[in-house]
């Protein structure tokens, strides 16, 4: 590991005063005693392509990754998780309160906390001001600024080539979570936090501005627990390297217990710290939050990368702690929950960034990004914005991959009428029509253990599905077309087919004798 003298990371100098130079490579960088950024020196001419010509492919690929998931923003909303997010973020501008949350379902029992609150508000105004397309370009912009945040990240250690492979690998592992959810904040703002914790790093700034930041992050996701994880980490790493003295390392170590104290005086107060345990004990029962599978895109392109900073490192030797603590915080949360992929994917994105970085520094040595580089940055975000504007009201009007078509079998049932559904689907069913009461949604903190068991049961036709159905009070029921609960309820229990739309069935079970 790294020591005093081996804290010339990357080509630059280490902190407070020391004066240790990487001589493998001053013959490329030449560092400003003022402000320890590098400046490059002329590179070796080589045949091939020109730095320049290198650049702007690098930019373009960057441009096709932003118009790519401009593309992908401006389809039908899809995700299941939307519709209660924003049923959620109507009734907190109306009748329920942060403190006293309501019910979506009778089903779900439990007290909860509204931990995405100020995402879910945002998102509900939207809709009411733009409807569903409001709600798409929203996200898209979301989309777009995350992007932009792991570019500027990868930016700061390496040139344009390293810093657009990295963050284009980033976004494909995140591609599960670029979706109309608010975790999409939490992965711009998990950048964020590293890339301020790895500026510590290199010139001792406590960056406490993580701690107001932290505050706005506690009412937008849940998942603002991550940044301070990765806080201690990155304390324990600079206390173990020696960049710090100890006075410092102090207020270092401040900004992740004052990150959580900030959190504690959202709107919500210390109960916003409950619900993490509310989480943990649903884990089991909630399939994102299970073990991963590498057989998934994602997945295998986290893997990717940390096998390409392993090497890397391999290679050189003398991996400072701080970055190799952050690479196994990745690597464990990568492995162990399938939901903390694309955090993963943003952790590494800056390390695989440096290491490619180091590799093609004589043909693209690091330089600030010069004006044309953030001119070229933001017109694309300008005109994916533009797009999508214009997109949007032709492509998402209406919600996609829900049962459209059985909207007015859904709209003339009674008040309060139970719906039993298998999929998403309740959450829709909770946003389109508020007066009837599906049997569950993806609001899963709502609902007791024991419930979520119950269903899982049912849904797969486990003993004891019929009891689950027959405690719901459900007498109609919307399931996929094929599924085995959809043939058990017409085989077992009579139920019959009244409608279909696509691959749903509405099913109404027979009148009692």
């Amino acid at each position: 590991m790294r020591g005093p003298a081996d804290a010339s990371y990357f080509g630059r100098r280490p902190v407070l005063g020391a004066t240790v130079l990487d001589t493998e490579r001053v013959t490329l960088h030449v560092e400003t005693p003022a402000t320890g950024k590098r400046s490059p020196a002329p590179a070796t001419a080589r045949s091939g392509m020109s730095p320049r010509m290198l650049d702007g492919l690098a930019l373009t690929c960057l441009l096709l990754v932003m118009g790519r998931v401009t593309l992908h923003a401006a389809q039908p909303l899809s995700n299941g998780d939307t519709w209660f997010h924003l049923r959620i973020g109507h009734e907190l501008w109306g009748p329920w309160s942060l403190g006293h949350p309501g019910r979506l379902s009778s089903g779900a029992t439990s007290a909860w906390v509204p931990t995405q609150w100020s995402t879910e508000m945002l998102a509900a105004k939207a809709e009411d001001w733009f409807g569903l397309p409001g709600v798409a370009w929203l996200f898209g912009a979301m989309f777009l600024a995350f992007i932009v945040v792991v570019y500027a990240v990868c930016r700061r250690e390496g040139s344009t080539l390293p810093a657009t492979v990295s963050c284009g690998l980033a976004v494909i592992a995140s591609t599960p979570a670029l979706s109309a959810r608010p975790q999409v904040v939490s992965l711009a703002l998990v950048a964020l936090a590293v890339a301020l914790w790895l500026r510590a790093w290199r010139v001792g700034t406590v960056p406490w501005v993580l701690v107001p930041v932290t505050w706005v992050w506690a009412t937008a996701h849940g998942l603002w627990s991550a940044g301070v994880v990765v806080g201690v980490v990155c304390v324990v790493g600079l206390v173990l390297d020696r960049r710090v003295t100890r006075r410092v390392a102090v207020r270092m170590a401040a900004v992740p217990i004052a990150s959580v104290v900030a959190a504690c005086l959202t709107p919500l107060g210390p109960r916003l710290l409950t619900s993490q345990v509310a989480v943990g004990e649903r884990t089991h029962l909630i399939g994102e939050w299970q073990a991963t599978s590498f057989r998934t895109v994602s997945a295998f392109v986290v893997a990717v990368m940390i096998a390409g900073v392993v090497a890397r490192w391999a290679r050189r030797g003398n991996v400072p702690w701080t970055h190799l603590l952050l690479l196994l915080l990745a690597c464990g949360w990568a492995a162990l929950v399938t939901r903390m992929v694309p955090v993963a994917a943003v952790i590494v994105a800056p390390l695989l960034a440096g290491g490619l970085q180091e590799l093609l520094e004589t043909r693209t040595p690091w330089q600030r990004p010069r004006r044309l580089e953030k001119l070229v940055v933001g017109a694309g975000v300008a005109v994916c914005l533009v797009a999508l504007a214009v997109a949007v009201p032709h492509t998402a009007e209406r919600a996609g991959g829900v049962p459209s078509g059985l909207e007015p079998r859904l709209a003339a049932l009674p008040t309060g009428t139970a719906v039993a559904v298998e999929d998403p689907t309740g959450a829709w069913i909770e946003w389109r029509f508020p007066g009837l009461d599906p049997t569950i949604d993806g609001m899963l903190d709502a609902y007791p253990a024991p419930y979520i068991q119950g269903f899982a049961d049912y849904r797969d036709v486990k003993p004891g599905w019929q009891d689950y159905l027959q405690d719901t009070g459900a007498r109609v029921a919307v399931l996929l077309k094929g599924s085995p609960l959809s043939a058990a309820v017409q085989d077992q229990l009579g139920w019959k087919v009244v409608d279909r739309d696509g691959p749903y069935l509405y099913l109404e079970a027979p009148e009692s004798p």
